[in-house]
């Protein structure tokens, strides 16, 4: 008898279990019922594909990856704890913070320290870039547009490229776009949103160094921020938020006087002060971040009225104080990089400006779903046919690449020197040490550069 009682109470307990997975399930059923899903899905599919198809011969296993790769065996294998990340440009004594080294640490001991991780991680960094993209978008405008965005970012061949460059900038442009979603959120009176604001500004900092765009940012924002006690409240609970990504560098400065007085020489040597002429002259580089979108130089030469159009149509079609802050912080997105670039006179990288990049992806698309919204059945066509254009150049331009610097022949080199018995000295920057060093270690158990190691 409570043999039978058992029986079916453990029969019962599995029909309820059923009936919540069903019931999971059914919640599901209207999404699959939605072309926007079927689309996004193949579109997921094709970034998928493209960040993983011949990977070892398409992306670089170069200087800043091999600079990580050793990072994480100090941290894995030699249990060394760095304070302070990446240096932030060569010789100027100031680094990013250390959190992207822990990040990637994971990987490397998940993968037992082969080098092979970093691609693993540009695969993980490339996915949260379209997940992230594709919630911001469709949570400031629709679904749709959304869509488009993520079509256009997945089959751009310099944004595949981008994608696979396994460093701590490939992760910026999605961060700062959640930057600007929450920005905009407080702007709109959402204040418990200032406590992820600076937890990602705070993560911002172990990215790259121009995270320092975002507090100037955020500063400028103050006088659109709701006057309230609340407000107040929030900004005070999250600036230690903010401040605990900081900890390790400020311990660093503390400790180490050379660094700072190397920072403080490399400053006084590039700072000149702000210049209208050299404002003008970079003018080009405050908008370059439309140029890997705009595929050749001459549609890239219309990014200099793109901007100010997208002002006045986006303003025509809303004109109201939401639009206003949002217009308001795309515009700080480039003016502030580009007024304190126009006090520095030292060499410029184009991503430098990186953290505009998905906010130039937004205007594009934002033409682009317009267009999509006119009445007419040719607008549509129009639409559909210019993506699927796009997308296959992208495509076909992608498939025959091949980076110069790729790991296959990195590992060639290495594999080559282990099987005749030949050392690769130990050099900073270079990724064959590297790779040897992994090679005489998992497969021959020699630490080669370990003190005392012939």
């Amino acid at each position: 008898m409570e043999k039978n009682k058992k029986i079916k109470k453990s029969k019962n307990q599995r029909l309820e279990i059923q009936k919540v997975l069903i019931s999971k399930v059914l919640r599901f059923k209207p999404l699959l019922k939605k072309p926007s899903f079927w689309i996004l899905l193949l579109i997921f599919a094709f970034e998928l594909f493209l960040r993983t198809y011949q990977i070892n011969i398409k992306f670089p296993f170069g200087y800043d990856q091999v600079d990580n790769a050793w990072a994480a065996k100090n941290i894995v294998f030699n249990h060394w704890f760095p304070l302070v990340g990446m240096v932030a440009k060569e010789n100027s004594g100031v680094y990013i913070g250390p959190a992207y080294y822990y990040f990637i640490s994971l990987f490397y001991w998940l993968f037992n320290l082969n080098p092979a991780a970093s691609q693993v991680i540009s695969i993980v960094s490339a996915l949260f870039t379209f997940f992230t993209l594709y919630y911001v978008v469709k949570k400031l405008f629709s679904t749709e547009m959304a869509i488009i965005a993520v079509a256009i970012n997945t089959f751009n061949f310099h944004t595949i490229v981008f994608d696979g460059i396994q460093w701590p900038v490939q992760i910026l442009p999605a961060v700062s776009l959640i930057i600007f979603y929450l920005l905009y959120k407080v702007l709109l009176g959402e204040v418990k949103k200032i406590i992820p604001l600076a937890i990602m500004v705070g993560i911002a900092f172990n990215l790259h160094f121009t995270a320092i765009f975002f507090p100037i940012i955020i500063i400028l924002s103050l006088p659109l921020f709701p006057r309230t006690k609340e407000t107040l409240k929030y900004i005070v609970f999250g600036l230690p938020f903010f401040i605990i990504w900081l900890i390790p560098n400020i311990i660093y400065s503390v400790t180490n006087m050379t660094a700072n007085s190397t920072a403080t020489s490399y400053f006084s040597t590039y700072f000149h002060g702000f210049h209208l002429v050299r404002m003008r002259q970079i003018m080009g580089d405050a908008l370059i971040q439309f140029n890997p979108y705009l595929l050749n130089d001459r549609i890239s030469s219309f990014k200099l009225i793109l901007l100010p159009f997208f002002f006045v149509v986006y303003l025509y079609k809303s004109f109201n104080s939401e639009s206003k802050k949002f217009l308001y912080l795309v515009f700080l997105w480039f003016m502030v990089p580009w007024i304190i670039f126009t006090t520095y006179s030292g060499e410029i990288s184009d991503y430098y400006f990186i953290i505009n990049r998905f906010i130039v992806l937004i205007i594009l698309s934002y033409f682009i779903f317009r267009v999509w919204n006119f009445k007419y059945l040719f607008a549509k066509g129009l639409v559909v046919i210019t993506l699927i254009v796009y997308c296959y150049i992208g495509v076909t331009t992608y498939l025959p690449y091949k980076d110069e610097g790729n790991f296959a022949k990195r590992e060639k080199t290495a594999m080559l020197a282990v099987e005749q018995g030949r050392r690769i000295q130990f050099q900073v920057g270079v990724p064959e040490s590297y790779i040897y060093w992994y090679y005489m270690w998992s497969l021959k158990g020699v630490d080669v550069y370990a003190p005392g190691a012939k």
